[in-house]
């Protein structure tokens, strides 16, 4: 059999053509595809989800004001919560015990201090009033609410009654089911705001664009507005306040009523909306929030922001950013080629060693090309399961090249000795126990890491992991298979 027919029999053989199928899938699911750069020249772009170390972003170290084991992770669910709702998909966020006291660590790659900053400094509290005012007339007065008769009296500037209670300004009462704070005493008014809708009132954060939206609203000035779908129960509390509130009118064709929507995050009142007339009594599930910002950007990162709080809800304690680290993006890229640099050279490296073991360039190929679809293998799959690629995982992708090219080795050599008198098939077959026993041993070692780990350990584990398995169960068979053809 001539040498090219060789070849042309085991490119059809099925362990080959399932390899190359599974490298040529892995491609595709690495996706890359080139892309103008800011220097004008090519740049290469996959889907290959780059970690911190590769992609640049921000490192933060937080303390909460309660910090226990348990307030932190809490703290760490909402968080992994509000920051994927604000579209942050590569974070990672772990406990870290320092002399006692429980801090968060906290990665967000392809991010910016401002953004982290901006989710973090907000605990999250998130509540919605409707002020209702009662006028005085020689200290006393009546507020209707769900159309009972409420009697108030003025008492002093800081205290009033209402019935036979006495509260004092920023007290809270209930009225009606609705908790009222009293928020302001004069001689001639009281007004007492009632909470209609909280944090935990919020069933869905409506984000596409037919619930939200940003408009321009004058030379410098945005304003966005999204929907939210509550609770039964907060619009039944919404309905008994604006039942017996007075309609005002504003221009042509344009009614409100006499009281509006305040909304607060964290104690601070961010905005107020008017309530047209003819939600008057209504039980409004679906309420607007709304806000602005000085630039377009400025008001969608405010909506995404306010969208991602009233998703993940409030913190279980407010948080101190104690030291934060940005790591550029040009610096990213310098670790990412550096890295990949490292991956290169581990080959060449092992090819050179081989190659002074083997002399035999028909061996050291086969044995590069595998491990370059290893390669292939565990960044496609990483790529497939968006399963994040950092330095740890790196040095996972080396040590499989490098556990690889052991099994390789072993084979070989087992293929090639001829003191014994078995077949070629069974010298192979006893390669094999010798991998699998190898890998079943790696794999066993790194399984603890990959459960338990934390961090980087467990992106060395996975691809450690993925590289064992993927030469153990598509590249190795392939192996064997062009050395049985070798050695023939």
């Amino acid at each position: 059999m001539s040498a090219d027919s060789k070849w042309i029999r085991l490119l059809k053989e099925p362990r080959i053509i399932f390899t190359l199928l599974i490298i040529l899938g892995a491609i595709a699911a690495i996706g890359p595809r080139a892309y103008p750069g800011d220097s004008g020249t090519m740049e290469l772009e996959t889907s290959i989800v780059k970690g911190l170390d590769l992609q640049g972003g921000v490192r933060a170290l937080v303390l909460p004001d309660e910090p226990s084991k348990a307030i932190v992770d809490e703290a760490i669910t909402v968080l992994n919560t509000r920051l994927s709702a604000f579209g942050l998909q590569e974070t990672k966020l772990r406990p870290i015990n320092i002399e006692g006291d429980w801090y968060i660590e906290i990665e967000l790659a392809g991010s910016t201090e401002e953004e982290l900053t901006g989710l973090l400094e907000k605990q999250g509290k998130f509540e919605a009033y409707i002020p209702r005012t009662t006028t005085l007339d020689d200290d006393k007065g009546t507020l209707v609410i769900d159309g009972k008769t409420h009697t108030i009296e003025r008492i002093d500037e800081n205290t009033i009654k209402i019935e036979n209670n006495v509260f004092s300004l920023d007290e809270i009462t209930v009225i009606e089911d609705i908790n009222f704070t009293v928020s302001n005493i004069t001689e001639d008014e009281v007004v007492l705001s009632g909470l209609i809708y909280q944090g935990k009132d919020m069933l869905q954060v409506f984000k596409d664009a037919q619930h939200s939206s940003v408009q321009r609203v004058g030379a410098e000035n945005y304003r966005f507005e999204f929907e939210v779908l509550t609770t039964t129960e907060s619009a039944s509390r919404f309905a008994k306040i604006t039942k017996d509130a007075r309609i005002i009118s504003e221009g042509i064709g344009n009614a409100y009523l006499d009281a509006e929507i305040e909304l607060y995050l964290d104690d601070n009142m961010t905005d107020s909306l008017k309530i047209s007339s003819g939600l008057r009594g209504q039980q409004l599930t679906t309420p607007q929030i709304s806000g602005g910002g000085n630039t377009q950007k400025d008001a969608v990162d405010q909506m995404k922001t306010l969208q991602s709080i009233l998703e993940s809800g409030a913190l279980p304690s407010k948080i101190t950013v104690v030291q934060v680290n940005d790591i550029s993006p040009t610096l990213g890229k310098e670790f990412m080629n550096a890295s990949f640099f490292a991956i290169f050279l581990a080959i060449i490296a092992v090819a050179f060693v081989v190659f002074i073991r083997y002399r035999d360039p028909k061996i050291v190929l086969p044995m590069i090309l595998t491990s370059t679809g290893e390669i292939l293998i565990i960044l496609g799959f990483a790529a497939l399961v968006k399963w994040t690629i950092d330095l740890p995982s790196i040095a996972g992708i080396v040590a499989a090249i490098g556990s690889g090219i052991d099994h390789q080795i072993v084979i070989t050599d087992e293929s090639g000795r001829k003191k014994e008198e078995l077949s070629l098939t069974k010298k192979l077959s006893r390669a094999f126990f010798i991998i699998m026993a190898s890998a079943a041993t790696t794999i066993a070692a790194m399984i603890p890491l990959l459960s338990v780990g934390a961090g980087g350990v467990k992106g060395f584990a996975f691809t450690t992991i993925i590289g064992v398995l993927a030469g153990v169960l598509i590249t190795r068979p392939a192996f064997a298979k062009v050395i049985e053809y070798l050695r023939k």
